[in-house]
């Protein structure tokens, strides 16, 4: 019971302040340090991580070590799920490990915070071990960084707990292709540990929800015990996501319409950004004046639209790294959605110009 109480205390220290994030996409995750994210509300966000070594001499037989990730989205900035590997080298004998978790995010970059915050808590049963993570995140341009501390109770269930820190970044090279590195390791790190790293490519599928790595990695677990201490030797691996919504299912296509495409020049006055991404409008509410243009940039591998709740505005299919834009010539609050993805919603309130406010003063 003193486990699951701290383990309410790691949670309920940021739940009141929480804000909409992303569904995880491997774009904007690395290997190891990927926690920085929380499935889409009423979302399942399912996870396969594989890797593979090989054995010694002379058989040198290939082996593998599977962990599956699983979380539901219970609301736009908390989820719970677990990860469960079968290969696990965190506690010795003891290769089925679970990890129970619930994840949260305070504060988001997207929401107007400087970064964006996520908070875990969770009950290693391998480890016997209640485990928290706080871990920063901040994009800039093509590239998030990361950055996180973290407690682990009975680290590796030796029976004394330890502090873990941990950074890495995704980089974006064109479109839906990108590289990404991490490390972790124990902040009292000894000369027995090694530190935990990662490093690969990222891939986004065209014209699916899904999205995939190819990287190599000295850990088989992606717990926070397992990416604690390196192992000593490569594995190689990939991940695939599968983000699942079942109100997708229940909708039909949008007409096609025209839309701006990259390399077409944009509208003279500089237009208010919205990115599309990980089955989200990254921004959720945006506040314009009259006469401003808001320009929406697809940023995952399958098309969306921008559709009026009203029908004041429909974009069509927007394509992977596609945008489109909108000039709104009257004030009001205009929600609007993803027609193939009905749960992805946003808002537009659009205001009058400051100076004819002043005017009917």
């Amino acid at each position: 019971m003193s486990k699951m109480r701290s383990l309410t205390v790691v949670l309920g220290a940021s739940l009141v302040c929480a804000g909409p994030v992303h569904a995880q996409a491997t774009l904007d995750a690395p290997p190891n340090v990927s926690h920085g994210w929380v499935a889409g509300v009423g979302g399942l966000q399912f996870n396969l991580l594989h890797r593979f070594s090989l054995g010694p001499a002379p058989s040198r037989k290939l082996q593998n070590a599977p962990t599956l990730s699983v979380a539901y989205g219970a609301t736009s900035w908390l989820s719970v799920g677990f990860n469960y590997a079968s290969a696990s080298e965190v506690v010795q004998a003891y290769p089925n490990e679970w990890e129970l978790f619930a994840r949260i995010a305070p504060f988001t970059q997207d929401g107007g915070a400087p970064v964006d915050v996520y908070l875990q808590g969770g009950y290693n049963i391998a480890a016997e071990s209640v485990d928290g993570q706080l871990l920063l995140a901040r994009r800039v341009g093509p590239v998030r960084a990361f950055a996180g501390v973290g407690v682990l109770g009975d680290a590796l269930r030796v029976g004394g707990s330890r502090a873990t820190v941990a950074a890495g970044a995704t980089m974006r090279l064109h479109g839906l292709f990108g590289l990404t590195a991490d490390a972790s390791t124990f902040a009292d790190r000894e000369r027995s540990d090694d530190v935990a790293w990662s490093a690969g490519v990222n891939v986004g599928i065209a014209n699916t929800p899904h999205t995939m790595s190819v990287h190599a990695t000295n850990v088989a677990s992606r717990t926070l015990q397992g990416i604690a201490r390196g192992t000593g030797h490569t594995r190689y691996g990939f991940e695939y996501t599968i983000p699942i919504s079942l109100s997708r299912f229940n909708s039909r296509a949008a007409p096609h319409q025209s839309a701006y495409r990259r390399g077409i020049e944009a509208p003279e006055t500089k237009p208010v950004i919205v990115d599309v991404r990980s089955l989200r409008f990254a921004k959720g509410r945006i506040e314009v004046e009259v006469g401003t243009t808001v320009e929406w940039r697809n940023r995952d591998p399958l098309a969306h639209t921008v559709t009026a709740d009203n029908g004041a505005f429909e974009s069509g299919e927007i394509g992977p790294e596609s945008r489109w834009s909108q000039t709104f010539t009257t004030s009001g609050t205009f929600s609007y959605h993803c027609t193939p993805h009905p749960h992805m919603k946003a808002t537009v309130v659009v205001r009058p110009k400051s100076s004819e406010s002043k005017e009917k003063r």
